[in-house]
């Protein structure tokens, strides 16, 4: 049996970020790290594979980069043993001092009448898979999607973007749409641009099930059929955590794999990171979901920090999110209305409309909307932001470093970000700092 400081399973951005932390962290350490297919393609990208704007060889996880500073097996690991720190494949038995369980989600799916006909796909990170359910796209014209989460309306947005003379429907159980995180002021936006290209939203609406000969023709809902030659499933995601079960390793009522702060988990020298460990929220403690690659690679720096004891706390983790519809970004951070109405937070919101530049009539100038959420006594929560600039996502991200920080709306106001004219909001109103204000203001 081989042995190794450190076994990685799983080469997804937790597993590759622990790989090549390890080996910059603690260059003396030998690091093995096992994946069960040579390529990966990019999950959140996939829409952008599927509309021809991202080639498909370009969009994989540089899982061969991991033989720089880490050896690399392609092999499927059947089963893990801590009592006897060695772990299984079908061909091998490998020790190891640490391991480091990377191994990510699989989708969830649907137990109905005719779920197992052709022509119904899941989300898939092959290469094959994803080049299978771009050629059916493209053979398509009647395309009904199950879900309407992140995923769903970016595919529903590329799509309809990408190609003429599709018939597109989603399909909805719930009466939101992108997770149920924007207020209905920024969801409507969404929903109109969605309509606008040609897309059906269908809300508060149950698949019961399929039907079909062989290969789907009808998606049977509680409202009654929809004609349908293609069928894209995307109602969530389970944590891929059946070898810590049969491993002995403690996981929660949802199948996540149980960590400490330092990412360990019940069994000695067993660390975990990425989606299928729990996740708790920085702002109240609470175990929310957090299946996003961000913050599996951050779990991946934790983990490999930590194979030499403990000395990174995982925190928690502030929500937040981007997605584009319509040609515009939407992106939040924290807890917004919904949620926070649904837990009983006492709160006010603040709007602030500006520009993603200045002055206005600098060619390329758009409108930018800025939402924020404070406590009663001032704590900033959670905010949501729309608009054409990709800068939207640098509100994300410092929103959602302001809400880690715990930070007040008086700091928020006195907050100094930077300001040029082609690539920022006007000095003079600045998103967040004017939201602050008017919460003083009262």
């Amino acid at each position: 049996m081989e042995t190794y400081d450190v076994v990685i399973v799983g080469g997804g951005p937790a597993g590759f970020n622990a790989a090549k932390s390890v080996r910059e962290l603690y260059p003396d350490k030998r690091v093995l790290l096992i994946n069960d297919r040579e390529e990966l393609q990019i999950p959140c990208s996939i829409p952008y594979v599927i509309a021809g704007k991202v080639p498909l060889e370009k969009n994989v996880y540089p899982l061969e980069k991991v033989k720089e500073f880490a050896e690399l097996l392609i092999d499927r690991v059947v089963g893990i043993e801590p009592a006897t720190a060695s772990l299984f494949t079908p061909t091998k038995k490998i020790g190891y001092e640490k391991l480091i369980l990377a191994t990510g989600w699989l989708p969830r799916r649907l137990n109905l009448p005719g779920s197992s006909l052709n022509g119904i796909y899941y989300i898939d990170t092959s290469t094959e898979g994803v080049k299978r359910i771009k050629e059916e796209i493209e053979g398509a014209t009647k395309i009904t999607l199950i879900g309407a989460g992140f995923i769903s309306i970016g595919f529903a947005d590329q799509i309809s973007k990408a190609y003429g003379g599709k018939e597109i429907t989603v399909v909805e159980a719930s009466e939101h749409v992108a997770s149920g995180v924007f207020s209905e002021e920024f969801e409507s936006e969404m929903v109109e641009s969605l309509k606008a290209q040609g897309v059906r939203i269908l809300k508060r609406q149950r698949v019961k099930g399929f039907e079909g000969d062989r290969r789907v023709k009808r998606v049977i809902t509680e409202e009654g059929e929809i004609e349908s030659e293609l069928v894209l499933v995307f109602i969530g995601f389970l944590p891929n955590s059946r070898l810590a079960l049969e491993g002995g390793i403690k996981t929660d009522s949802r199948g996540f794999i149980e960590v400490d702060s330092f990412l360990r988990t019940s069994a000695d020298n067993v660390l975990a990171a990425g989606n299928c460990i729990a996740h708790k929220s920085l702002i109240d403690g609470k175990t929310i979901p957090a299946m996003l690659a961000s913050v599996s690679a951050r779990d991946g720096r934790i983990a490999a920090l930590n194979t030499s004891g403990p000395q990174v706390k995982d925190e928690g983790v502030v929500p937040a999110g981007l997605t584009e519809v319509g040609g515009k970004f939407y992106g939040f951070a924290g807890y917004t209305e919904k949620l926070l109405k649904g837990d009983g937070f006492k709160f006010k919101a603040l709007s602030v409309s500006t520009t993603d530049a200045y002055p206005g009539a600098l060619p390329g100038c758009n409108p930018l909307k800025v939402k924020l959420y404070f406590t009663e006594r001032g704590l900033l929560v959670g905010g949501e932001f729309s608009g054409k600039s990709r800068g939207v996502w640098s509100l994300v991200e410092t929103a959602a470093r302001l809400i880690e920080g715990r930070k007040k709306a008086w700091e928020v106001a006195a907050l100094l970000t930077t300001a040029f004219p082609p690539s920022t909001p006007p000095p003079l109103l600045q998103p967040l700092q004017e939201a602050a204000v008017k919460f003083l203001k009262g």
